[in-house]
């Protein structure tokens, strides 16, 4: 795959307006209408549907669940459960505004954020050098990418495709709006390489669970997870600095708040499976008091080192038998 063709193409396409894509664009259309409601009275109705959309999502809140009790064995179900429905909470305020990057003026779209940190950032651009700006993924994640490009940041980043055709288009095309390159995850980290070392700053994901293979098993919040390596080979062949980044919905200022936390020192250090333990670390210190803004419905802990099923299909299944 030549790397013209790795970029996604944010051209409109006739074949997006067949009608089996009415029901997204009328979907679209709500969330248009959404981006321009008063955010207090947003936010309050989307708070109000939290325990709806608990009862009306079993597969997904199971998961959720199962990652808590893994997570938190100290939290007893009750303190699991409120710290779930605060999660759906949040998710929902997220989604809720997720025309906003398309349909609100810029001006107005960047007085939507709130920084902590950012001096840091303005530190290492005035040094020259690279950055990986590395976000797990909470349910606002997409702010983040859009503030760094919004503030004249050449980005790049990788990212599946949506099975939707219609709301992979809408998403991409406003994740790209101040301009930035999103290159689809079957490219390989070589089309990231030579989009750093042309100037652009990498927006990286490190959580996801991508199988044994090119994994390494390492904690996250005490339990062994399937990480990929790639922070430290990426820092190594880039000499790029690496800030960890929180992305959260600051629900008393009702904005989208960037923490930015001081650069990882000494990073990578030459001990690979240390180093990449020394991410997940950075991801347990950004969720340490902001747990209800992950998203905890992923299946973050599907591969284990034993093999064989992982945690969550069995339950899956009883739900689906029910």
């Amino acid at each position: 795959m030549s790397e013209s063709s790795a970029i996604f193409d944010n051209r409109f396409r006739a074949a997006l307006l067949h009608p089996r894509h009415w029901g997204t664009w009328l979907s679209i259309a709500l969330l248009a209408l959404l981006a321009w409601c008063p955010v207090r009275l947003r936010d309050a109705v989307a708070g109000a549907c939290a325990g709806l959309l608990i009862r009306l999502s079993a597969k997904q809140c199971y998961i959720a669940r199962t990652n808590l009790a893994i997570c938190f064995p100290e939290l007893d179900a009750a303190a699991r459960e409120a710290l779930l429905k605060h999660n759906v909470q949040v998710g929902l305020k997220c989604f809720f505004g997720y025309g906003e990057p398309t349909f609100l003026p810029s001006a107005m779209l960047m007085r939507r954020y709130h920084l902590r940190g950012w001096e840091r950032v303005e530190t290492a651009l005035q040094a020259g050098k690279p950055i990986i700006f590395m976000i797990p993924h909470t349910w606002a994640i997409d702010a983040g990418g859009l503030y760094f490009t919004g503030m004249g940041l050449p980005m790049c980043t990788m990212m599946h495709s949506a099975k939707n055709a219609v709301y992979d288009w809408f998403i991409n095309r406003q994740r790209m709006r101040f301009g930035g390159q999103i290159f689809e995850r079957s490219a390989g980290i070589k089309s990231v390489i030579k989009s750093m070392r042309e100037g652009h700053h990498f927006f990286y994901l490190p959580d996801q669970d991508h199988g044994a293979e090119a994994s390494l098993f390492v904690p996250l919040f005490g339990h062994p997870k399937a990480t990929l390596p790639a922070l430290p080979k990426l820092a190594r062949l880039t000499g790029a600095v690496i800030f960890p980044v929180l992305a959260a919905y600051n629900e008393e200022r009702h904005q989208y708040e960037l923490s930015i936390r001081p650069a990882m020192a000494d990073y990578p250090s030459g001990d690979l499976p240390a180093d990449t333990r020394r991410m997940n670390e950075e991801i347990e210190a950004l969720l340490d008091t902001r747990r209800e803004q992950y998203m905890w419905f992923l299946k973050y802990f599907q591969t284990r080192p034993e093999g064989g099923e992982g945690f969550y299909e069995a339950g899956i299944r009883q739900i689906r038998g029910r």
